[in-house]
């Protein structure tokens, strides 16, 4: 059935699955989300399956009352407020979701606690790739100041700077890293606002509160600066509030947007979050272009956007790290620890167990390696060079040098047994000397198992051979037995009258 819809629908057969397995969650145990699906039907398959994912970390066992509370809660959340409001992407939901599925369960992470680093190339076109790094926040944020002040000093754009730092043509400019911070003044262990990257949790928050600024968001909300540019308090809490491009529906994070001044600062619109808005290049462009404005209800900080063609849409900032809806997030911190503390299971949960396999893993990889190496200094103990020759030069599969080319190890067994003498070039060489240890181990192997065989053998035999000759033994006193008793024979009275007895 799978494979049948998915052909229909042009669609991959795990995107088909996926997405019935969330239509089954939705009909059979989201009934007030359903309700409100069937009212306003603007839920496409990419959200519910993002809803059915995100709830899927609850584990099979997900009682009843938890199941009903995420599923008013959601229900909540994706009900339009205003009028054509601008719904919450796949990526918000499953955020969203995830939080709440946190907040029954704290052994299961918003988001993966590991801190990766890694390098990611991408094919973007014919004649462009893109190369992405991850790695914990500080290290990031202080490798993006240093490529500014290298921008800054050269007098080019930051690719250009980073693709110079990266193939060495030009040493990276050293730069002092500001961290601005927003945490809850009244609330502890709270999570906290990081200026330029995001949303950070209470042990990020600790590590880096020494060398950081801590901003006051009650301050930066009502600050205001002469300068054309905003100061970092402003920045940061016109980040944290918007935590997106203010466009509806774009993705493009805040603190990669572009800080647009809603009445035009040469017109004497203030530097001040009242009148500054994130909007990323594309749809700054479109604003400073009047093909659409935006006017902002100073309330409930709801933003409406006018098109050319008389349409309008309306975006809330409900999604940003300190903005309207999160800050009551914020506030019922306390009241989550309590309810997460409540509703903890006692069994282990999927992220739990993956983290704790990762480190299992890593420990079976370091052992299995180790014992490898304890195998070749047993073969091979007498020439440890030779395999690492073998190891740098060879043409190898995989870890474990024995898995080596077929071809060769093939076409030289082949020789050894026609007794062919070859000149074997350096190239070669160390594959025929591992193939003749090799060689010599199997030839030792077989003759100690023919000996074990032919001893297990001979052992049988004799074995047998004893058995037998007790049975030969136990048959004759049988035999002698029965002519003993033939030759006692009973004397009978010469006189009839006597009685035998």
């Amino acid at each position: 059935m799978t494979e049948q819809c998915a052909r229909h629908c042009g669609q991959s057969p795990n995107t088909v699955t996926k997405t019935l397995l969330a239509l089954q969650r939705l009909t059979r145990e989201l009934p007030l989300l359903y309700a409100v699906l069937e009212k306003y039907w603007h839920l496409d398959f990419p959200r519910i399956v993002a809803i059915d994912t995100a709830m899927s970390k609850l584990g099979p066992d997900a009682s009843d009352e938890v199941i009903s509370e995420i599923d008013a809660k959601i229900a909540r959340y994706l009900t339009p407020r205003i009028e054509n409001q601008q719904l919450p992407t796949p990526d918000r939901i499953a955020q969203r979701v995830r939080q709440l599925v946190n907040e029954f369960d704290d052994r299961i992470p918003v988001k993966d606690p590991r801190p990766q680093r890694r390098m990611v190339k991408n094919k973007l076109t014919a004649n462009s790739s893109s190369l992405a790094v991850e790695a914990p926040h500080d290290e990031i944020q202080k490798a993006e100041d240093c490529i500014k002040a290298t921008a800054t000093a050269l007098g080019i754009s930051r690719a250009e700077a980073m693709l110079q730092v990266l193939s060495g043509d030009y040493p990276a400019k050293d730069a002092v890293t500001k961290l601005v911070l927003f945490t809850a003044k009244d609330i502890d262990n709270a999570p906290a606002y990081l200026q330029g990257v995001g949303w950070v949790g209470p042990e990020t928050v600790e590590k880096l509160r020494e060398g950081a600024t801590i901003i006051d968001a009650d301050d930066a909300a009502h600050a205001e600066t002469a300068s054309y540019q905003p100061t970092d308090a402003i920045r940061t809490f016109v980040e944290g509030r918007d935590g997106t491009c203010r466009w509806p529906g774009c993705n493009v994070a805040a603190h990669n947007c572009q800080l647009d001044h809603r009445h035009n600062y040469a017109e004497g619109g203030p530097t001040s979050p009242a009148n500054l808005f994130a909007l990323c290049q594309h749809h700054h462009n479109i604003k400073t272009d009047t093909r659409a404005m935006y006017i902002v209800d100073p309330i409930s900080d709801v933003v409406y956007w006018l098109f050319e063609d008389g349409s309008w849409v309306s975006d809330t900032a409900q999604d940003g790290p300190i903005g309207t809806g999160a800050k009551r997030w914020l506030q019922t911190f306390e009241q989550k620890i309590a309810a997460r503390r409540k509703n903890a299971q006692d069994k282990a949960h999927d992220m739990a167990d993956d983290i704790d396999e990762y480190y299992t893993q890593r420990a079976e990889a370091d052992k299995r390696e180790q014992d490898h190496r304890d195998i070749i200094d047993e073969l091979w103990v007498d020439d440890v060079k030779l395999a690492q020759a073998l190891m740098r030069e060879g043409n190898l599969h995989g870890n474990n040098p024995l898995l080596a080319n077929d071809n060769v190890f093939m076409l030289l067994e082949a020789i050894h047994k026609l007794g062919i003498e070859v000149d074997v070039s350096d190239d070669i060489a160390p594959w025929a000397r591992i193939q003749k240890k090799i060689l010599e181990h199997e030839r030792a192997e077989n003759e100690r198992r023919i000996l074990e065989e032919a001893e297990k053998l001979a052992q049988e035999l004799a074995d047998k051979i004893m058995k037998q000759k007790e049975q030969a033994e136990k048959t004759e006193e049988a035999e002698q037995t029965d002519e003993n008793d033939t030759e006692q024979t009973v004397k009978v009275p010469t006189n009839p009258d006597d009685p035998p007895f």
